[in-house]
């Protein structure tokens, strides 16, 4: 039975190229950017950007899960599973210093 493949990468069973290069960075990018665009133009009131804030926060996180899982799953020596650790660390303390602004500016 196929798994949906939110549950298949949260649990490391999907390819770590198209975690990482797909739904990390081309669909996180499109995203942000899209709310970003929504924002700026006055087109999300607060508390629609607070949703969409929660919303990209609930979906970096499986993100971040997903692509840590995925490497392990290739070995603790392969090249590529190493730095998508090391870059999911970034990715992660990226999140919370940016999170913690936007959410310090939303309550400001």
């Amino acid at each position: 039975m196929n798994e949906i493949f939110l549950i298949r990468y949260w649990k490391g069973e999907g390819s770590l190229s198209r975690v990482f290069w797909l739904y990390g960075v081309i669909c996180s990018t499109l995203a942000i950017g899209l709310v970003a665009w929504a924002a700026a133009a006055g087109r999300l009131g607060e508390e629609a950007l607070a949703a969409a804030i929660l919303v990209l926060f609930a979906y970096t996180v499986w993100i971040l899960v997903s692509v840590w899982r995925c490497a392990a799953r290739r070995g603790d020596g392969d090249f590529y599973g190493i730095m998508a650790r090391w870059l999911t660390v970034a990715w992660a303390i990226n999140a919370i210093l940016v999170g913690g602004f936007v959410l310090l500016d939303l309550l400001a």
